[in-house]
C-alpha cells in the first residue's frame, strides 16, 4: 500500500521517468560509440591491407621488370607476354588495375 502511494506521486514519478531516461540515453550512447570505433578500426585495418597489397604488386612488378630486363640481356627477348600467358593458363588473371603508374598514383599511397 505504501508503495502505491510513493509511485502515484507525480513528482516520484516524474524522478523514475528522468533516472530510466538518463541511464538509456547512456547505453545508446555507448553503443554508438562502440559501433562506430569498430567501424573506424575495420576502415583501418582494410586500408593498411590495401597498401600491403599495393606495395607487394608494386614489388612483384619490379621484380618482373628486372627479371625481363636479364631476359633481354641474355637471349634478346623478354618472355614477359610468353610468361604472363602461361600464368594465364594456370588460371591466374591479371586485371590490368595495378600497373606501376597506377600503383604509384593511387590515393592511398599518397596519404590521402
Amino acid at each position: 500500500m505504501a508503495f502505491e502511494i510513493i509511485v502515484t506521486d507525480p513528482a516520484v514519478q516524474s524522478a523514475i521517468i528522468q533516472a530510466v531516461g538518463g541511464i538509456l540515453s547512456a547505453a545508446i550512447a555507448a553503443i554508438a560509440a562502440a559501433l562506430i570505433g569498430h567501424q573506424i578500426a575495420g576502415r583501418k585495418r582494410l586500408q593498411a591491407a590495401l597498401q600491403t597489397a599495393v606495395s607487394d604488386i608494386q614489388f612483384l612488378l619490379a621484380v618482373e621488370t628486372a627479371h625481363c630486363d636479364l631476359h633481354k640481356e641474355v637471349s634478346e627477348e623478354s618472355f614477359k607476354q610468353r610468361i604472363r600467358q602461361v600464368a594465364r593458363e594456370q588460371g591466374h588473371e591479371w586485371s590490368g588495375k595495378f600497373t606501376p603508374g597506377r600503383a604509384r598514383t593511387m590515393s592511398i599511397l599518397n596519404g590521402d
